[in-house]
């Protein structure tokens, strides 16, 4: 058992830590706190039995299913096919502790187990897929005549009218295939990583994982016969099963074994290759390579460019959509149909910055003279933010409200420059919250009624007369207008709506990083990326302006609101820029390695079956100097594609199976790898030799139940047994394991395939 502070401890990203197990504080099941209180006197215990009180406590935890959302990964990918007559399967769980939190012999043990079965093993259920069966836990617990099925005591905060998912297997396939007792620590463990590369959806953003992995190898067609044979993979709950865990057992007096089933899947396993990670990576740039190689410049997110037929027309149509243009349908106010060309913000190069800001969609549309045809995009632009604004009735009251707020302040600040009411002050230091009514609190001292009843007293039947100065007035209107123009009004409005302004601008950092903006206006035609698709692109920082514009454009009525948001519009902006490098942080809860405003934005959208294959598909991403980029957004759009921004621009691209997901098994010649343990003069994880496992022609046992047989035979206290095998090999390796015995951790290290990585090079 490890301490939780070493097992919260952070670890650069692409690091990885393994841990034996995560042994909860406490078991869960039904707890009783009894307190009581004696009464003495003198050392006289008063009364014979006490007063006491009894209180009753559950901690609880999964028994009879678990949540669906506490699998992140599963290996092989469901519904894949491949060739994966070598791989141990493996389930990623979100909950480091699920495999230890209920008691199964002695402490370290977990209660859950990995199996994997053809269909023919498995007794038919109500599920085709999986021959799994639902029904209730009080019917499950009723059992049946003949079958053998885990004595469980049902918690009390389970419902025994709850749904539960159960299997049924012969009792020679049970004995064939189970972990033995001594065996199951060996199969789980616990995996640290750094996920602050890996897109967000609900993964442990601390990056600590439970693993549980199969005894069995995936099982695939006899050599020679091609096709697929279909596995399906159950993790099954072991409560209650000890007395079975061990070799002899006797289970005569049964005909079947029935197990609850926590999570299942299945996939195809098949002789040739079929669905790799690095088979998916290289569809990604099919189309793209010529002579071997990838043509960088057909990664960008853009149509494809027609062909060069050497007219004037061609190439001003060549020149649009190699700058990521769209011609899209388009009605004029006249009523004409025409086309337009549209881009939105994702663009294949980086445009020039412009200052404009736009009132209104028209005055943002552009008109091609040369070629008669309108530009819409930043028009379309504007109407976006407009769109997206009024869809947001929670962001449209903060506008309402910092609106009226900052035309309060103003007039405030107009208040105390003119009235003689108020001590004439520099701008900077004016307090436009303050009230009339407590500025009068501050002067109306004892003193001063005081002094105003001593001067009360007046001759009755006298009559003041107040004459009023004739004269003209000021022009209100003027009046203001030059009082916003002046730099040090303007000064103290911008640190005025600093203040104020400060859930506007978190908005418009998401908007920025195109968090509400719909897909549809991110990328105008399918035909921009197609299916199995890796695209780059820049941030057109000026159709987000635009954007922002239409959707701060609400409120706006008068001159005087006019003014007023152009003097504070820029202060806004820049908050929102500086924010912009801490969205993912704020949204993951971890310390990102940079927070710093990105000068230049850009990423990549990624549209493969590997998105839903590997969803926390690891990115790392480099520069021309080859620094590592920060990525400061990473999000899944739809189950196939997903959506990477980075602060800089990238040089070249790397994905790679995610760490949380590495599976496990032995290499073509039924090896296993041995690696490094010992710090010292060789790197941790250094390969340093091999042991044979498993004999692929099935003529020898080496360290399965049987010659030919898929189980291995982990037995730790069997000289011929996987650990013992595993810790020999690693000794004569000159890389013993700590206290000279292997552990859950240091054996999946061993068994532990490498994950495979592929790099794009992207074009600056």
């Amino acid at each position: 058992m490890k301490q939780v502070k070493d097992l919260n401890d952070d670890i650069p990203v692409g690091d990885l830590k393994l841990f034996d197990n995560y042994i909860p504080a406490m078991e869960a099941g039904n707890y009783y706190i009894t307190v009581t209180q004696p009464l003495y006197n003198t050392g006289n215990q008063l009364d014979t039995d006490g007063v006491s009180a009894v209180q009753e406590f559950i901690v609880t935890a999964p028994q009879f299913f678990i949540d669906k959302t506490q699998v992140v990964n599963m290996y092989p990918v469901p519904g894949s096919a491949g060739q994966y007559n070598q791989v141990l399967p493996n389930i990623v769980l979100k909950d480091a502790e699920l495999p230890w939190e209920r008691a199964l012999g002695q402490p370290g043990t977990p209660w859950v187990a990995l199996m994997v079965f053809q269909e023919t093993e498995l007794n038919d259920g109500d599920n085709d897929d999986d021959k799994s069966t639902t029904t209730t836990v009080q019917d499950f617990l009723k059992g049946q005549s003949g079958v053998l099925q885990p004595a469980i005591k049902r918690e009390d905060d389970i419902d025994p009218g709850g749904s539960c998912k159960t299997i049924s297997i012969s009792v020679a396939v049970f004995q064939a295939n189970v972990p033995m007792l001594d065996e199951l620590p060996y199969l789980s463990h616990i995996r640290r990583i750094n996920t602050g590369n890996c897109a967000i959806g609900g993964l442990n953003e601390h990056g600590l994982f439970s693993v549980v992995a199969c005894n069995r190898f995936c099982l695939a067609p006899p050599d020679g016969q091609p096709g697929q044979l279909k596995n399906i993979v159950h993790l099954v709950s072991l409560e209650g099963m000890e007395d079975y865990l061990h070799t002899g057992a006797d289970l005569s007096s049964y005909q079947s074994v029935s197990l609850l089933s926590l999570a299942s899947w299945t996939f195809q396993s098949q002789a040739d290759s079929g669905y790799s990670f690095r088979m998916l990576a290289e569809q990604l740039v099919a189309s793209e390579t010529v002579s071997n190689s990838v043509d960088p410049s057909l990664l960008w997110l853009r149509l494809p460019v027609p062909a060069d037929n050497g007219t004037a027309a061609n190439a001003a149509v060549r020149k649009r959509i190699s700058n990521g243009y769209t011609p899209l349908p388009w009605q004029t106010r006249s009523g004409e149909s025409t086309f337009a060309w549209y881009r939105g913000p994702l663009s294949p190069f980086l445009p020039a910055p412009s200052a404009s800001h736009y009132n209104t969609a028209d005055a943002a549309l552009i008109f091609d003279q040369a070629h008669g045809v309108f530009d819409v995009t930043l028009a379309a632009a504007w109407e976006a933010g407009r769109e997206i604004a009024l869809a947001d009735a929670d962001f449209m009251s903060k506008v309402k409200a910092f609106r009226k707020q900052l035309n309060m302040m103003a007039d405030k600040l107009l208040l105390r420059s003119s009235s003689p009411h108020f001590e004439q002050q520099d701008m900077t230091a004016a307090d436009p919250y303050a009230t009339v009514q407590e500025r009068l609190q501050t002067l109306i001292t004892p003193q001063l009624i005081q002094a105003i009843g001593d001067t009360a007293h007046h001759t009755p039947g006298t009559r003041t007369t107040v004459v009023s100065k004739k004269g003209v007035l000021p022009d209100p209107q003027q009046t203001l207008m030059t009082f916003l123009q002046r730099s040090d009004v303007q000064e103290r409005l911008q640190a005025i709506a600093a203040d104020i302004s400060d859930e506007l601008s978190d908005w418009i950092a998401r908007f920025k990083l195109l968090y509400p903006i719909p897909f549809r206006k991110l990328v105008a035609d399918q035909r921009m990326l197609p299916n199995e698709s890796l695209r780059f692109f820049y941030l057109d920082m000026n159709w987000l302006n635009a954007a922002i514009d239409g959707a701060m454009s609400f409120g706006i009525d008068s001159t005087k609101a006019k003014t007023l948001h152009d003097i504070v519009m820029p202060v806004i902006r820049d908050a929102a820029r500086q924010k912009t490098g801490m969205i993912r942080q704020q949204i993951t809860g971890r310390q990102t390695t940079a927070t710093t405003p990105p000068d230049v934005m850009s990423g990549f959208l990624l549209r493969s079956a590997m998105v839903k294959a590997w969803p926390t598909l690891t990115i790392r991403a480099k520069d021309a100097t080859d620094n590592t980029l920060t990525i400061i957004r990473t999000d899944h759009l739809a189950p196939n594609l997903l959506l990477c921004i980075f602060s800089g621009v990238p040089d070249n691209v790397t994905f790679s199976e995610p760490q949380e997901s590495l599976c496990f098994g032995v290499d073509d010649e039924g090896k296993a790898v041995i690696r490094n343990v010992v710090t010292g003069s060789n790197p941790l994880g250094k390969q340093m030799g091999s042991v044979a496992v498993r004999d692929l022609t099935g003529n020898q046992q080496l360290c399965m139940r049987a010659a030919g047989s898929h189980v291995l035979n982990i037995s730790p206290d069997s000289t011929n047994g996987l650990v013992q095998t595993i810790q020999r090999a690693m000794t004569q390796d000159n890389t013993p394991p700590p206290g000279g015995k292997l552990s859950a951790g240091t054996l999946a290290l061993q068994l532990m395939k490498s994950t495979e990585a592929v790099s794009f090079k992207s074009q600056s």
